[in-house]
Order: structure tokens, then C-alpha cells, then sequence
């Protein structure tokens, strides 16, 4: 598959917090594959994941709210909105 994306990603293992419920439910999960626009999630059950939600990156000093792309069994990809 060719490759789509503007921004190039970089690899990276970074823990993370989906936030839900107004910042009262943190659901963790890794962040793979950053870059400016998104990233990919992975470690989390996605299915009870809404569309749109907050993610907190402690790391990084992140905290956005995204937007899920794309979905599969094991992982999103997300972009910042």
C-alpha cells in the first residue's frame, strides 16, 4: 500500500491516557508512530472508544482532542482536531 501521509511519523513508545466522561475515566494505552497531525494507539480495547476523546501524553506535555481515522482489532489511528 502506498504510503498516504503529508507529515513523516516517527517511532516512538510513549504511554498515554484516553481520557472519557469529561476527564473522570482514564483508559491507558501506548502511542506509536507520532507526528503532527496523529498518531497510532495501541493496548486498549478501542471498541468502547468513541469517535472523538481527549489523550493525555504525560511525556510530552500533550493533552488534544482527536479524532479516530481508522480502526482495526489491535490499534487506531488518530489525528489531532
Amino acid at each position: 500500500m502506498a504510503e498516504r501521509r503529508i507529515d513523516p511519523r516517527m517511532p516512538c513508545y510513549l504511554r498515554g491516557e484516553i481520557m472519557l466522561n469529561n476527564g473522570i475515566e482514564a483508559v491507558p494505552c501506548e502511542v506509536h508512530d507520532i507526528s503532527d497531525k496523529g498518531m497510532r494507539l495501541a493496548g486498549a480495547d478501542f471498541s468502547k472508544v468513541p469517535d472523538t476523546f481527549v489523550l493525555h501524553v504525560a511525556r510530552r506535555k500533550l493533552s488534544e482532542r482527536v479524532k479516530v481515522v481508522r480502526r482495526s482489532e489491535t490499534d487506531v489511528g488518530v489525528v489531532i482536531v
